[in-house]
């Protein structure tokens, strides 16, 4: 049979989907591939031609919850370390897809896995099968830029030490990790400070879908670690505006993109700031409604200078519009540059706030400025930068024409390919 290959992801669309997209590549070279995912994603899983299994369930609606709410707009420093004291829910969000993975991994040759999914070196090491760690932000040491979580460059020395809080990432849940090393796994105990993403020791190879344009190169030495470009998938190939939405592109001044993608609501009176800011600053916008992010806007869309969106495809649509506001997701953020769009990060929580610093430092667009921190003055401030330095713009586009020559999911198919071998009959 061939070799097979499990997924474990948990999260928002931004983290399952690039992880589908690399399991359809996978599949196309031979591999058999199950991707297991919160049980919201099933349909979405199962229409990439992926045999979908339960990882946790939705995540979206735990963010929506008062117990998780307080880490909107915080420091994702404060949020790593919150998961020394999670919550119930939080708890038993995570100690459910804990043990949904185990199971989902039951019979598999090789394991893919999201850096939340903790458990998955403890399964790679009771079964004596490859793991490999995908992040969606820098979590591997390096002297340029900080642990992810962290929330900005300060020196080579401090960036280095940072990874350090790696650590705390498990100490939370380290009852229900030991349970399941001890009656599911067959190990004995592990350490409270056991590092996420080592076996025996050792790292596990990390793959990134993120292009070298977008972060700086880790410095680890004896370390596997390959950056591949994000991985697209480009399903509607001929889409193009029409209707309405064609003639609100085609009208100036050429209006921006704003959404949210899988956040909750931003609520009646950030929508009527974000709004009124768009139009002190002398801007048109496309309001992309994604998971419920303009669910509160009622008549203060009424106004002209706004088209709410249901959807379109982002490669297609940030090439009709002159720059893009959002929260940070490594996969907005990629398209969005990969289209040459100047960009305003307003990020919400998790690696949101570092690509949010990593926009800035790379000279394609504003400070970010987070949802917890908007006034009406600020954002107008934003929008108005955004839109008038040229500065943005023109970087923007060199990032962009960089982006465009790479192939994301075959590069990483093929590294999966070199480390766990090929997809071939095992021998008797």
């Amino acid at each position: 049979m061939a070799r097979r290959i499990t997924i474990l992801t948990i999260g928002t669309l931004g983290d399952v989907a690039p992880m589908a997209v690399l399991g359809r590549a996978l599949a196309d070279q031979g591999y058999v591939v199950s991707v297991a995912a919160p049980d919201n994603f099933r349909h979405f899983i199962e229409g990439m031609g992926l045999e979908a299994r339960r990882c946790g369930t939705d995540f979206t609606e735990l963010m929506k919850d008062d117990e998780v709410g307080w880490l909107t707009g915080a420091r994702m420093l404060k949020m790593l370390l919150a998961w020394r004291f999670p919550g119930p829910k939080v708890r038993a969000m995570f100690e459910g897809a804990f043990r949904d993975a185990v199971i989902a991994s039951a019979d598999a040759d090789a394991i893919i896995f999201h850096p939340f999914v903790t458990i998955a070196t403890d399964i790679a090491e009771a079964r004596r099968i490859p793991a490999i760690l995908v992040p969606l932000a820098m979590i591997s040491p390096a002297d340029e830029t900080p642990l992810a979580v962290l929330p900005r460059p300060k020196s080579p020395v401090w960036n280095r030490i940072g990874y350090s809080f790696l650590y705390l990432q498990r100490p939370g849940f380290q009852s229900v990790i030991n349970d399941i090393r001890t009656k599911s796994l067959g190990l004995g105990r592990a350490f409270r400070f056991k590092h996420p993403h080592r076996i025996h020791g050792i790292r596990v190879p990390v793959i990134y879908p993120v292009s070298r344009s977008l972060m700086a190169t880790a410095n680890g030495h004896d370390d596997e670690i390959y950056f591949t470009g994000y991985w697209f998938r480009d399903d509607e190939p001929h889409w193009v505006p029409t209707g309405r939405l064609a003639e609100f592109l085609s009208e100036k001044p050429a209006p921006i993109y704003i959404g949210f993608g899988s956040m909750p609501s931003l609520g009646a009176e950030r929508i009527s700031m974000l709004l009124a800011a768009c139009e002190a600053a002398g801007q048109r916008a496309v309001l992309g409604k994604g998971w419920g992010s303009f669910d509160d806007a009622g008549k203060a869309l009424s106004s002209g200078n706004f088209y709410v969106l249901d959807y379109a495809p982002h490669a297609h649509l940030f090439r009709e519009v002159s720059g893009v506001v959002h929260h940070g997701g490594l996969g907005t953020t990629s398209a969005g540059l990969r289209a040459g769009c100047p960009t305003l990060v307003c990020p919400f929580m998790f690696d949101q706030v570092y690509w949010g610093h990593r926009v800035e430092q790379l000279g394609a667009g504003p400070q970010p400025l987070p949802v917890a921190e908007w006034t009406l003055k600020r954002l107008t401030a934003a929008i108005r930068d955004l839109v008038s330095n040229p500065l943005y713009r023109a970087r923007a586009k060199e990032i962009g024409a960089e982006m465009r020559d790479e192939a994301g999911p075959a590069a990483a198919a093929r590294i999966v390919r070199n480390i766990i071998g090929a997809p071939e009959v095992r021998a008797a």
